[in-house]
């Protein structure tokens, strides 16, 4: 404390604990004080419990990108581990382990793949799959949602099975045309 640099000591006993140097009597008596050796892998605990608190209570785990959780932006943290799992880098316990808790790795996929489920709810109970851009479905903008999927059309964004999908179902693309015949 007195001009010395508390969290730069600390580091370095860290670095002699991980080579090995650490006088053993050191070691004990820091870690009766409750110092913490490997700071990532404490944060990714700390993280995950935070993750499993948030889908108990919440009943998913699709943690929105801006969302806190005890000061910590959980939301932050889950797309970093979405990003190394689709890099490659996630180590497979901590891939277990949040696909244990419920975390979906493509959130496009599964919030198109819902929107698609409500879709054809809609349409065996109506008897076509022309929604009102207003209509919702249990909370669901299915109307708005399939304005966006016909957009993608337009401008050439549609992943062709997706489309496909959704002339199986009967959607119409185009009113106008369906209307005049062109």
């Amino acid at each position: 404390e007195e001009g010395v640099n508390l969290g730069k000591w600390l580091d370095t006993q860290r670095i002699q604990k991980k080579k090995g140097r650490l006088d053993i009597s050191l070691e004990k008596h820091l870690e009766e004080v409750g110092v913490i050796w490997d700071l990532c892998k404490e944060k990714w605990k700390n993280s995950y419990r935070l993750l499993v608190k948030f889908q108990q209570r919440k009943g998913h785990a699709n943690v929105p990108d801006s969302h806190k959780e005890e000061g910590l932006n959980l939301g932050a943290w889950l797309k970093d581990q979405r990003d190394q799992k689709r890099k490659g880098k996630l180590n497979i316990r901590h891939k277990e382990r949040l696909e244990d808790v419920g975390v979906v790795w493509d959130v496009f996929k599964e919030k198109w793949e819902n929107n698609y489920r409500h879709l054809v709810t809609y349409q065996r109970r109506e008897g076509h799959a022309n929604v009102h851009q207003r209509h919702k479905e249990e909370g669901v903008n299915l109307g708005k949602w399939l304005d966006g999927q016909r957009q993608q059309k337009r401008k050439g964004e549609l992943d062709i099975s997706l489309e496909e999908r959704l002339e199986e179902v009967g959607v119409i693309w185009s009113f106008f045309k369906e209307q005049w015949g062109d």
